[in-house]
């Protein structure tokens, strides 16, 4: 089951420490066996969602991930769009 999530890297300010970097985000949302090895980005096609427009604001799923600098996790939100994460955001 552990390997239904899938990834998703993007530069991100970290809200504790301020460094910028490259994060990796992962979410179990609409993953698949073995949906672990795939890492999109920005506003590339993820087949794992199949062309479904939703908001990820923790209700259904949302994504984790944490800084390479100081360690710190955090959830974040997503908007996707025809499969594509348009964008991310923390949540409170």
């Amino acid at each position: 089951m552990c390997s239904m999530y899938w990834n998703l890297n993007t530069r991100i300010i970290c809200p504790e420490c301020g460094k910028k970097a490259l994060w990796n985000l992962q979410t179990h949302f609409m993953g698949d066996f073995g949906s672990c090895i795939n890492n999109y980005k920005l506003k590339e096609n993820i087949p794992e969602l199949k062309k479904v427009s939703v908001i990820l604001d923790g209700r259904i799923d949302d994504f984790i991930g944490d800084c390479s600098n100081c360690g710190k996790f955090y959830d974040f939100g997503a908007e996707i769009i025809e499969g594509k994460v348009m964008k991310v955001w923390r949540l409170k």
